[in-house]
C-alpha cells in the first residue's frame, strides 16, 4: 500500500490531524478512506467550516477493515459516519452521551462498562473505543474496532 500522506516537518504549533494520522500505522486502510474523500480531507486538515468546534474521529483499525465482508462502495459515507462535528470527550463518552456524526450520517451511542467505553452507530455492531484519545490542533481521534457499514 502506497503511502501518499506524510507528516509535516516544518508545521508551527501543535499539529493537525492529519499530520498526527500519517504516523497512525493501525489504521491506514481507513486513511486510504479519507484521503479519497475531499471533504473529509479539509477535516482531518483543519481547514473545513463543518468543524469549527473541533473533530472527534472514530478512526477504524486495519482489523476493522479486515473483518467486512465487503468494502462498500459509497465508502465516504461511512467514513463519515466516523466523523463528530465537535469534541466528545473520553469522560462524555463514558457518562452514556448520544451524538450525530458528519452530515447526520449516523447517531452514535456511547457508554461504558467495566472501563470499557463503547459505541454504536444506530443499530450496529458495538465498537470498542481504545485508548484514552490523541490530541491535534484541530481535534481528537480514537482507535475503534468496527467500521460502520
Amino acid at each position: 500500500m502506497a503511502e501518499h500522506y506524510t507528516f509535516d516537518t516544518n508545521a508551527q504549533g501543535p499539529p493537525e490531524l492529519i499530520d498526527i494520522l500519517a504516523m497512525e500505522k493501525s489504521a491506514t486502510t481507513a486513511m486510504d478512506a479519507i484521503m479519497q474523500s475531499e471533504s473529509l480531507v479539509r477535516a482531518i486538515s483543519g481547514d473545513s467550516a463543518d468543524f469549527k468546534s473541533g473533530l472527534t474521529l472514530l478512526l477504524p483499525t486495519n482489523e476493522a477493515f479486515r473483518r467486512v465482508e465487503s468494502i462498500p462502495e459509497d465508502l465516504e459515507l461511512v467514513m463519515q459516519r466516523h466523523f463528530i462535528p465537535h469534541v466528545v470527550s473520553l469522560k462524555s463518552m463514558t457518562s452514556g452521551t448520544t451524538v450525530t456524526s458528519y452530515k447526520g450520517s449516523a447517531t452514535l451511542r456511547f457508554w461504558s462498562k467495566n472501563d470499557v467505553v463503547y459505541v454504536q452507530a444506530d443499530e450496529r455492531e458495538l465498537a470498542q473505543v481504545r485508548g484514552a484519545g490523541v490530541q491535534a490542533g484541530n481535534g481528537t481521534y480514537f482507535l475503534v474496532d468496527q467500521l460502520f457499514v
